[in-house]
Order: structure tokens, then C-alpha cells, then sequence
């Protein structure tokens, strides 16, 4: 019968998804959840670094230790949200790892010298003179180091790389702006907005003067690496100059003399350099009238020397002009103060007193040196002077590196050195016209500071240092590396 043939039964509409799917929407779920509180960790790194670079600028430049503790301890906690980002994401992103290398194993240096290796007198001995001393410079170190690690990482796109370079030339000029206020209205008062700044000492927020015109100098070579590698909007132009005049002219307000002459310094670097990047730079957008012409101008010899000498001339002038007779004076007493005579009380003050000490101390300490931050306790064998005055520091801190690190604490800066200078060649040769001047501009800071780093010891200040930190990072960021979604989202 056709009523009784067995008639295919209908298929049962599935309503609901089968476990495989509800298992693999859940890793969706959980996969966007991490991404969502990875992405936040990013940003909020990313932006408490800049904020921290204001933080570290304010009190006297974080010389103090219990300041010095919080800003450590506020890289610490961004080292680990770095981690749990990574933990998140399955990566931990670390570029530019190499250039790190040779100061991540200064920081181990650091640290074994603290360690008692030897036995004398019936006690164990470390290598540094001063162990505490050099633990509370290898904390610094390693903080400093993990903080550039983390403006390299986290400074993932040309928007940011801006608003890095930006920050720092903002910090570098509302302390230029403390600065000529103070010196300008700071009457007999003990102190100016902080207790410290006493009238006639120091500049700025900072104690020592000298240590002010190291951040000028680095301030300034940055913002005018970026006009001269034309990374200014042309609209914009007079605004980057009016902050490199308030700069110059709060460092020549210093009247110092190690900060003047770096000045002058990095200009003849600027115009040597300017001929190498602007000839070279890979622009891609040439312009083919004005290319020809600028190159027979960087290409006359004579006519780059006259406008050296012309430039550099009015540079003296305007800084004799402005600092006065204040300045004339501090000059005059230059030859006084790095003379091989004695002082009248014999006290050992003068640098060349300090240099032959530290020298004497560098080679009884030559291969191991006697400790990071140990200086003030292992020279006082070596100063021979009346005992009124104990130097603190080197008054050079390649001297100072020689004596508290020895040959192996320079060699490790020596291979950080030319770490850096290939990278610093490739940065020079970006496509990215920002980044290049930028680096260009890092460069020029870090090469005042190297040489006023002969006669002083402006590094020791935390703000300093993390603006020498700030540079080196500026130069080894790369903006054409791959990214991930949520760093583009979040840049």
C-alpha cells in the first residue's frame, strides 16, 4: 500500500550551537577580553612615561633620595604591566634589544661589585669601596635602562614618537621659563616656590647651575635638529624658534662655562652634520629647484666657512652680551680653575687637583674599579689636600667611569658606543622625515653632553639622566616595524 511505504523523516533544526562552537566562542570572548585589557595596559603606559618625565623635572631635578625611590619604584610598576601585557598578548614585543645589552650587563657589573668576594682582616670584602653606595646606583641604573626599554617599545607610531619628543622639549622649556623668573624677581628670600633655592645658588629648580645647562643643552640640540631637518611645519616655525632663544638664553643666564662651551660646541656639530643629513637625506618628495641650489651652497667651501665664522661670531656676541660681566669674570677664571697650582689653603679644589686623584685612584682600582657611586669614600686616600674639602665626584665623568667601573666598565661603554652609532646611521637614513630629524637632533644633545662631561658631572641628576635616556631612545625607536592591531588602534 502506498499509505504504509516509510516516508523519510525530517531533519531536527538545530537551535542551538554544539559544544565545539560554544567552546571556541569563549576563546573569541576571552581572546577580545585579553586584547581589550592589553590594549588599556598600552596606553596607560605609554602615558604615565610622559608623565613622568614632568614628575622627574619638578623637585630640584629628583636629586633627593627618597624622590629618587618613588620614580624608581614608578618604573618598576610600568616593568610589570609591561609583563602582564605580554603575558596577555603572548608577546612582550622587546626591540632594539642589542642596544640594551651592553647597559643591561653595566647594571650586572654594577651589582657584582657589591657582592663580598674576598677575604681581608677576617672579614669578606666586595670589590666597590662603598657596597651600599653602589647598590643604590645599580637600582638607578637598572631603572633608567628599563625606562628607555620602555619608551622603545611602547612608542609605536610616528603620533607618539611626536608627542614623545614634544613632552621632552616642554619639560626642558617651562624649566627654562622657572628659570629667567627666578632670576629675574628672586629677591633675599630663602627659597623660591621650593625651600632649596636659595638666593644666588643654583638655577632654575636646580641646585647646581651647571647641572640646569646640561638640560638646556640637550633641549636645545633637539629642537634645533628638528628645524634644521625640516620636520616644522613652516606656520609653526616662529613657535620652535622662540623656544630654542628661551633655551639659549636661560643656559647663557647660567654663566656656566662648561654649559656655554658645549653650546658652542654643538653648533659647529649641527652645521657639520646638517651638510651629511640634509645631502643625503632620502626624501620623497624632492624638489628639484631648490635641491641643485642647496647643494652648490653646502658645497662651496669657503662660503660654509664664512658662515661658520659669521654665525659663530654672533653667537659669542650675543652670549657675552647677555650674560655680562658676571660671565667675562667666570671666564677669566678658567685657566685659575684647571691650573696645576695648589690652591692658597690647599684644599684640593680645583678640577686638576681632583683629575690627579682620580687618576691615582683609577690605577690602583684599573681592571675591576673600586665600585659605582663608591667615588666620595675611595678618594679621600688619593685627594691630597688640607681635608677641608672631599670631592664627591670626578668633575669628568669619563674619569669617574675609569675609577669606579676600570677597564671593564669602559669597555662596556665602549661597545655601547658603537651600538649606538649604527643604529644612530640607520635612524639618519629613515624614510621618516620626523624620526630622522628627531634623531638628528637627539644626536646633537648627546654630543653637549659628551663634552661637558669633561668638566663636570651634570649625569648624577636623575632628570639629566633620564634625558640622556630620553635621546638614546629617540634615536633607536623605529616606526617601520610591524605592529599589532591594538597598536594601531591605540596609537
Amino acid at each position: 500500500m502506498a499509505g504504509s511505504q516509510s516516508q523519510p523523516k525530517p531533519k531536527m533544526a538545530t537551535t542551538f550551537p554544539t559544544h565545539v562552537n560554544i567552546y571556541r566562542f569563549a576563546a573569541v570572548a576571552r581572546r577580545s577580553q585579553r586584547e581589550a585589557v592589553a590594549r588599556l595596559i598600552n596606553i596607560a603606559v605609554f602615558t604615565s612615561s610622559l608623565a613622568l618625565i614632568g614628575l622627574v623635572a619638578i623637585p630640584y631635578g629628583t636629586v633627593e633620595a627618597w624622590w629618587i625611590a618613588i620614580y624608581e619604584a614608578a618604573v618598576f610598576t610600568l616593568t610589570a604591566w609591561w609583563i602582564i601585557e605580554g603575558l596577555l598578548t603572548g608577546s612582550w614585543q622587546v626591540v632594539r634589544l642589542r642596544l640594551m645589552v651592553p647597559l643591561l650587563l653595566l647594571v650586572l657589573f654594577a651589582f657584582a661589585q657589591t657582592i663580598p668576594l674576598t677575604q681581608g682582616s677576617g672579614t669578606w670584602k666586595a670589590l666597590s669601596v662603598d657596597p651600599f653606595e653602589t647598590r643604590l646606583v645599580a637600582w638607578k641604573l637598572l631603572a633608567l635602562v628599563l625606562n628607555g626599554i620602555l619608551l622603545v617599545r611602547y612608542t609605536s607610531s610616528p603620533r607618539r614618537l611626536r608627542l614623545l619628543v614634544h613632552v621632552v622639549i616642554g619639560v626642558a622649556v617651562a624649566s627654562a621659563l622657572f628659570g629667567i623668573v627666578r632670576h629675574t624677581t628672586q629677591g633675599s628670600s630663602s627659597g623660591f616656590v621650593l625651600p632649596y633655592l636659595h638666593p644666588d645658588a643654583g638655577y632654575a629648580q636646580f641646585i647646581n647651575k651647571n647641572h640646569f645647562a646640561l638640560l638646556m643643552e640637550m633641549a636645545l640640540g633637539l629642537i634645533c635638529g628638528l628645524m634644521i631637518g625640516k620636520a616644522v611645519p613652516r606656520q609653526r616655525l616662529p613657535v620652535y624658534v622662540a623656544a630654542a632663544f628661551l633655551l639659549w638664553t636661560a643656559l647663557v643666564l647660567t654663566t656656566s662655562r662648561g654649559g656655554i662651551f658645549s653650546m658652542i660646541c654643538q653648533v659647529v656639530f649641527l652645521i657639520a652634520m646638517s651638510w651629511f643629513v640634509l645631502a643625503r637625506m632620502p626624501d620623497r618628495e624632492p624638489s628639484p629647484t631648490v635641491r641643485p641650489v642647496l647643494r652648490g651652497v653646502l658645497g662651496s667651501v669657503v662660503l660654509r666657512g664664512v658662515l661658520i665664522t659669521a654665525l659663530l661670531a654672533s653667537i659669542v656676541i650675543g652670549i657675552v652680551w647677555l650674560g655680562g660681566d658676571v660671565l667675562v669674570t667666570r671666564l677669566k677664571s678658567l685657566p685659575d680653575e684647571v691650573g696645576a697650582t695648589n690652591a692658597p689653603a690647599h684644599s684640593g679644589v680645583r678640577r686638576m687637583e681632583i683629575w690627579r686623584a682620580t687618576w691615582k685612584l683609577s690605577n690602583a682600582h684599573l681592571l675591576l674599579g673600586s665600585g659605582f657611586g663608591a667615588y666620595g669614600v675611595a678618594i679621600t686616600r688619593y685627594h691630597d689636600a688640607s681635608g677641608k674639602f672631599t670631592p664627591e665626584a670626578a668633575h669628568n665623568d669619563y674619569l669617574e667611569l675609569l675609577a669606579s667601573g676600570g677597564l671593564i666598565g669602559i669597555a662596556i661603554a665602549i661597545w655601547f658606543g658603537i651600538t649606538f652609532l649604527r643604529r644612530a646611521r640607520e635612524s639618519l637614513r629613515s624614510l621618516d622625515r620626523f624620526h630622522r630629524a628627531a634623531s638628528f637632533g637627539a644626536l646633537t644633545g648627546l654630543f653637549g653632553v659628551m663634552v661637558h662631561s669633561v668638566v663636570d658631572f651634570g649625569l648624577h641628576v636623575t632628570v639629566n639622566a633620564l634625558f640622556f635616556t630620553l635621546l638614546i631612545a629617540i634615536v633607536a625607536i623605529s616606526n617601520n616595524g610591524k605592529q599589532t592591531a591594538y597598536q594601531l588602534r591605540s596609537a
